[in-house]
């Protein structure tokens, strides 16, 4: 995106640069509220992931040989 080209608002009608900023407005509550809900549930999913053993049906214990195998 190139930033060089800004709007000229005083091209726009009085009742278009109110919706310009209402839609500003709106675009920074709604992706402030997205990057905070996202931390929140992070946390808590990974700190469920930590409480929660993981298991596993085929998993096969090596021996110390076969673990320093190169």
């Amino acid at each position: 995106m190139d930033y060089t080209a800004f709007i000229n608002l005083n091209s726009l009608t009085d009742e278009a640069k109110k919706e310009l900023e209402n839609f500003y407005e709106y675009l920074i509550f709604k992706y402030r509220q997205k990057t905070f809900q996202k931390k929140k549930e992070n946390h808590h999913n990974f700190s469920e992931f930590l409480s929660t053993p993981i298991k596993s049906n085929d998993f096969k214990f090596l021996n110390r040989e076969e673990r320093n195998e190169r």
